[in-house]
Order: structure tokens, then C-alpha cells, then sequence
């Protein structure tokens, strides 16, 4: 069985000196935007996570290969331009589950794939410094879901699959007391590959991953009542394996996806102050979904890579959203591979780790670290 194919039937990049690519990862080289390879993963992965790490690091986690789903856990470090192994760790292999930095330092991994109709019920706690780690049992076995670190400390863990079908469970994990509770009530629509984004006051953005008469349903979590509400209004557009980004004013760009009949150039954004989705004039430059948005010191959001644009392809594309202008701009350098399902990870100094992910035809072990150019001085796209 393959494991990689989660599509609907679903230019070379510039070359870089090893000095600049050593600049590139301390924040230097031209404005013009580079990539320069990382040192390649263990093992090829998509479907994996990646938390960035107190003090730099990035710690990578499980995914599926080809064929079949990894327990393997590996460590980023900047500074070597290499991937190493974390000493001791080891998980139940699993794919498509969620990993989530927790206040007092460990990540959280819940849920996940583990084969055909094999939802895991299992949380997991890593230190990444190597003092082991802690297993507990969720309330329902999932993926596909959203985690969520909420204000308080807690874990809101909303939606999914079970192994059947999308689910409306709803769950919060206290790491305090190691144990998940129920919410309130459950979502209002079941959801799978949808996004739940953290809002300034505390609520959650849960948008997404529904079919038929819910699909253009967006919720929102209060942590006080502990349940949804409504959003007034609907989204533009019903979709899943989108992105969702919260921007320097608040404010949630939603972008691309999978539409009920293909993927989307349609992007909009979510006003928490006063409760109703916005649009965005300006469509994307191409229909994308599986990508990554990545949040840039500056305030923009790069989209990188994907399945979709007009062939119906992996792409090796990025481009760069202005909250300013309202628009996309084409990223002006090509990614050093095709690649959706993968991971971005925004470093300290302002570049980004994208690691891993799925081709037209292969599981990656490879990774690159992409330096986006500053903002035009004119502004605007």
C-alpha cells in the first residue's frame, strides 16, 4: 500500500557557494533570496512534525515513509548544518499526528496513523534533553487532528479521523496532571485535515476539513465555556489541507486547499475583533494544497511548495503574501526540490528549514534552508 499519495489523482534552483550557504544559515548572503542544502535526514519522511526547540534546535518527528510509518526522532542543529539522532528516543511508529511545544519544555506528540484503520490513542511527552519521556492515553484515538497550546498551558485537541471517519471529539490535555478531559460540548462538525489557530484573548480558530452542509462552518473554542460557537457569517470557500496563519495584527490568513472539486488559488482572512471573514481580491499565484505558511519576522507569510497549480503537480514554488498590499508575490527562487507534505520551520536569524516531504514519485530525506528576500522598499507586490 502506499502511503505518500494523499493527492486527489489527488527551474533549476541557483546555485549557491558553500560559503554563502554557510552565511545563509547566520543571515547573510544577498537580498535577493537563496537555498542552500541541510544535511539529509536518517530517513525519508512525510507526514512527520517539527518544533522548534528552546535554544534553536528543531526536533523532527516520526511520518511515513513509502511503505510504511517511522518511530525515529531526530534533532536540526543550525549550527552543524546536520540532522542527529535523539539519544533514547524512540515511538510507536505513526504518521499524520501532531507535536506541540509545551511551557514546561517538552513536546507533546498525540495521536497519529499507525496502518490501515489504526487510529493511536496514545500521547507522548518528550524531553528533548534526553530524560525520557511520558505516554498517555487521549480520550479517542485520532489523526489528522489539531493541537492547539492554549494560554493556560493546556492542550486543545479537536477533530480527526479514527481510524473510520472524521470525528467531532474534543478534548483538552492537562500536562500537569498527564490526562485529557472532555470539553464542554464537541465541535459542531466533524473535521479532518482541518487548521485550529490561536487568537489574541486566548480563542481558537477551528476552520475546515467538513463535508456538505458544515464544510463552510469556521468554529470558535472558548476556553472559559470550554465548547465552540459559530463564526457569524461563512468562509468564502469550503476546504482542507490548507494553511491557516495568524498575522502580526491579529488577524488569520487562510490559503489555498482542497476544494469539494479541486485545489484552491482562493485565499481570505479571519478577523477575530470582529468576528467575520474578509477577501482577498488578489487571488494566490497557484492553486495549491499540502503546503506549508510560514510567518516572517517582518510580517509577510511565505507558502511554500504543495500539490496542485495547473498541471496537478508537486511543486518546487513559494510565494510571499503582503498583509500590507493585500496580495501574493511569486517567490523569487525555486525550491532545491518538489515537495508537499514537508515541513518549514522559521530559525532564529529569519530563515527557514524545510525538511522532508513527498515528490510525484518519492518519500524525501533531503532538507534545504531558504532565506526569503526583505520586503520590496516601495511595498506592495
Amino acid at each position: 500500500m502506499t502511503f505518500w499519495m494523499k493527492a486527489p489523482p489527488p527551474r533549476p534552483p541557483a546555485a549557491i557557494t558553500a560559503a554563502c550557504a554557510l552565511l545563509a544559515l547566520l543571515g547573510g548572503c544577498s537580498g535577493g533570496g537563496e537555498t542552500a542544502p541541510a544535511g539529509a535526514m536518517a530517513s525519508p519522511r512525510h507526514g512527520h512534525t517539527a518544533t522548534m526547540l528552546p535554544g534553536g534546535r528543531v526536533l523532527l518527528a516520526a511520518g511515513l515513509t513509502k511503505t510504511s510509518p517511522l518511530g525515529s526522532i531526530e534533532v536540526f542543529d543550525p549550527r552543524k548544518n546536520a540532522f542527529e539522532a535523539l539519544a533514547g528516543a524512540q515511538v510507536r511508529p505513526r504518521g499524520w499526528h501532531r507535536a506541540t511545544l509545551l511551557k514546561d519544555g517538552r513536546v507533546l506528540l498525540s495521536g497519529g496513523w499507525a496502518g490501515p484503520a489504526i487510529a493511536l490513542r496514545e500521547a507522548v511527552a518528550i524531553r528533548p534533553g534526553g530524560a525520557g519521556a511520558s505516554a498517555f492515553l487521549m480520550l479517542q484515538g485520532r489523526y489528522d487532528h489539531t493541537a492547539t497550546l492554549l494560554e493556560d498551558g493546556t492542550v486543545l485537541l479537536a477533530g480527526g479521523n479514527d481510524g473510520r471517519s472524521e470525528q467531532r471529539a474534543l478534548e483538552i490535555f492537562d500536562p500537569r496532571a498527564g490526562k485529557t478531559l472532555p470539553a464542554a460540548r464537541p465541535l459542531l462538525v466533524a473535521r479532518q485535515q482541518h487548521t485550529a489557530t490561536l487568537l489574541p484573548g486566548g480563542g481558537v480558530l477551528i476552520l475546515g476539513g467538513a463535508q456538505g452542509d458544515g464544510a463552510r462552518i469556521a468554529e470558535l473554542y472558548h476556553p472559559a465555556e470550554r465548547r465552540t460557537h459559530a463564526v457569524r457569517g461563512y468562509a468564502s470557500a469550503a476546504r482542507s489541507r490548507h494553511t491557516a496563519t495568524r498575522l502580526k495584527d491579529g488577524r488569520v490568513l487562510i490559503a489555498g486547499g482542497l476544494g469539494p472539486e479541486r485545489t484552491l488559488a482562493a485565499a481570505e482572512l479571519f478577523d477575530p475583533k470582529e468576528g467575520v471573514f474578509l477577501p482577498i481580491q488578489a487571488p494566490m499565484r497557484t492553486p495549491r494544497q499540502q503546503h506549508t505558511a510560514v510567518l516572517l519576522p517582518d510580517g509577510r507569510v511565505v507558502l511554500l511548495g504543495g500539490w496542485g497549480g495547473g498541471e496537478g503537480k508537486t511543486l518546487d514554488d513559494g510565494e510571499v503574501f503582503d498583509p500590507e498590499g493585500a496580495c501574493f508575490a511569486p517567490l523569487p527562487v525555486h525550491l532545491r526540490a518538489k515537495r508537499r507534505l514537508h515541513t518549514a520551520t522559521l530559525l532564529e536569524g529569519g530563515a527557514i528549514l524545510i525538511a522532508g516531504g513527498a515528490s510525484d514519485d518519492e518519500v524525501l530525506a533531503t532538507a534545504e534552508i531558504l532565506r526569503v528576500p526583505p520586503r520590496k522598499p516601495d511595498g506592495g507586490c
